[in-house]
């Protein structure tokens, strides 16, 4: 390596005393002169530096065992005199930051498990000192960076080792322990602790969220955590975790019912039913705490627990409000009324349907991005189909008639979302026919009819899914007017029958085993409308699924008595009351 040229040193004049020369390592004062700057840079070529090897690293474990045993046998044989063992004590920290320069060599990790450090090197979270645990965090979470253990041999043999080691009992215990107001370090700990749970958690999820499941204090630690006063890094870092393992263990979300998740964590997301968060960080939390809420909808007693204590009200409220949380709100209300029958009773009567179908109708403040607003729209959609598949009696009425309402505006609404949707998966399909993604595909190694699905996707499928389920549910609820008025609008609007025959059939094709039963329904109903307006039905097989319901069968507004359109809705006042009432008198 050619040697730099050292800039000549200028001698000060003899009056003036030399100035203080800073060394590689020292402190750097406020200004710091040109030739102090050269000169630490040409110590710095000259510091010799080891790199670490199999050898250097067998070196490293043997001087950490000798450490760990010194300070063990220093603590007690001068237990009532700390400063005896405070050295050694040093020693042991200063050997354990070692340990992240193994980071930088995914080679050595095979040597590391050979050696058997990890079970030594978690076994230091148990320290009586906490000051040892949170570099052995701070370690750790160096190991098991993601980034790093893609260029491992065996990353998941490394993390099953690490879990043998004991590592989630301990590091719930030291979580638990430390108190983060004392000091920054502190605080740190719990970051890196956390952040070792996530990085765990990116390489194998299901395997991480079972194995600190088995301690029974981790949850409630994680639940305390993100309920503490104010607002901080290690606050929203535990509303993540929290959301990476309820998204992830149908254990934990089981486990939740016991604790009064649902409860704990409405509380917590309440205080935003008036005000928007104060900066990003909290914006993050707020998300977090919804995205927690949603994983426990998968489950059907928290969808109860969530209706019972109020949650759709508040949800109702926010999303009459226009705060930030506005948007969190209503997909928080799509998760709790997918296969809940209860809940869809409760959006109904507790008056969702005004601020839902203002919506509906994009009503108010206009969304900023347009993949946000195609979000909304998506959710708006399954919210609308679950009313209208699971709402019986008064509130499907109900339902019905916001259809039915205002020269219904809200079914040529509906049908223009088909149009636009419609018209937006054709043009995913022509750009994968024509092999514009092909070569992407390629490239990704991605399997062609998997992708060909995730683009559908996300041109819109879903939503025109749902469009038309609601189309086809609508036509059999047995209200004369609004189905003479969908036929009149494809007409008008030129939608084909065939066009919503084939969106249905694809959505019942990708049903799963559990969901027979409602793919004989829908089957039934989209054989119904056919026959309705003429189209072909022959081709579609008749369901043979015990149970399955056909259109006369349901319970709801099946009768045009039933869905009436004087009905009174949500968002009619006293006066529109009393006029609705007037009126159905003189037609009796």
């Amino acid at each position: 390596v050619p040697q730099k040229a050292k800039r000549p040193q200028v001698a000060p004049p003899a009056d003036e005393p030399a100035p203080k020369r800073i060394e590689l390592g020292d402190e750097l004062p406020d200004e710091v002169s040109r030739e102090d700057i050269q000169q630490m840079l040409d110590k710095a070529d000259e510091l010799h530096v080891e790199t670490l090897t199999e050898t250097s690293l067998k070196r490293m474990h043997l001087q950490f065992e000798r450490k760990v045993k010194l300070n063990r046998e220093l603590r007690i044989k001068h237990v009532d005199d700390p400063d005896k063992f405070l050295k050694s004590e040093v020693d042991l920290d200063e050997e354990i930051k070692k340990f992240t320069l193994v980071a930088t060599h995914p080679e050595l990790y095979a040597a590391l498990l050979k050696l058997e450090t990890l079970p030594l090197l978690v076994g230091m979270l148990n320290h009586v000192n906490t000051d040892i645990a949170v570099d052995v965090f701070e370690v750790l979470s160096e190991l098991t960076d993601p980034e790093v253990l893609s260029e491992v041999e065996d990353p998941e043999g490394f993390v099953k080792a690490i879990f043998d080691a004991q590592l989630c009992q301990m590091t719930v215990d030291v979580l638990a322990r430390i108190d983060e107001t004392v000091s920054d370090e502190d605080f740190k700990a719990v970051t890196n602790g956390l952040s070792m749970i996530e990085n765990l958690a990116d390489l194998m999820p299901q395997e991480t969220c079972r194995q600190f499941l088995e301690i029974p204090t981790f949850l409630p630690w994680l639940i305390k955590r993100l309920r503490a006063q104010g607002m901080d890094y290690n606050k929203v870092y535990a509303s993540e975790i929290l959301g990476i393992v309820l998204q992830n263990s149908e254990r934990a979300r089981e486990e939740m019912v016991k604790l009064e998740g649902v409860d704990k964590l409405l509380r917590g997301i309440a205080a935003y039913r008036k005000r928007d968060p104060a900066d990003s960080e909290e914006a993050e939390y707020v998300q977090n705490m919804f995205d927690c809420i949603c994983s426990l909808m998968l489950l059907k007693t928290n969808q109860i627990a969530f209706g019972n204590l109020q949650g759709l009200e508040l949800m109702i409220r926010m999303m009459r409000e226009k705060v930030f949380a506005a948007t969190l709100a209503l997909k928080l209300v799509d998760h709790s009324l997918r296969h809940c029958p209860e809940n869809c009773q409760i959006f109904v009567e507790k008056l969702g349907l005004k601020v839902l179908f203002a919506i509906f109708m994009k009503k108010g403040a206009k969304t900023k991005k347009q993949s946000e607003a195609k979000e909304v729209e998506e959710h708006v959609t399954s919210i609308v189909q679950s009313l209208c598949r699971y709402c019986t009696g008064t509130p499907v009425a109900r339902v019905l008639n916001k259809f039915v309402e205002s020269n219904f505006e809200k079914l040529e609404r509906l049908l223009e979302m088909h149009e636009e949707y419609h018209r937006s998966v054709q043009e995913a399909d022509r750009e994968r026919d024509q092999g514009l993604a092909q070569k992407i595909d390629r490239e990704l190694e991605v399997n062609e009819e998997e992708q060909l699905f995730l683009d559908r996707c996300d041109a819109g499928l879903f939503t025109l899914q749902q469009v038309d389920l609601i189309l086809v549910r609508l036509v059999n609820m047995g209200n004369r007017q609004a189905t003479e008025e969908i036929g009149k609008l494809m007409d008008v609007k030129g939608v084909k029958l065939e066009e919503i025959k084939q969106i249905v059939l694809e959505y019942c094709t990708n049903l799963g085993q559990e969901a027979q039963e409602e793919r004989g329904e829908v089957i039934s109903y989209l054989r119904a409308m056919l026959t309705r307006y003429g189209g072909d039905a022959s081709a579609i097989e008749e369901p043979a699924v015990a149970g399955s319901k056909t259109p006369e069968d349901l319970d709801g507004a099946v009768t045009p008595d039933e869905a009436d359109p004087n009905q009174v809705t949500d968002d009619e006042g006293p006066k529109e009351e009393k006029e609705t009432k007037e009126k159905k008198d003189r037609t009796k």
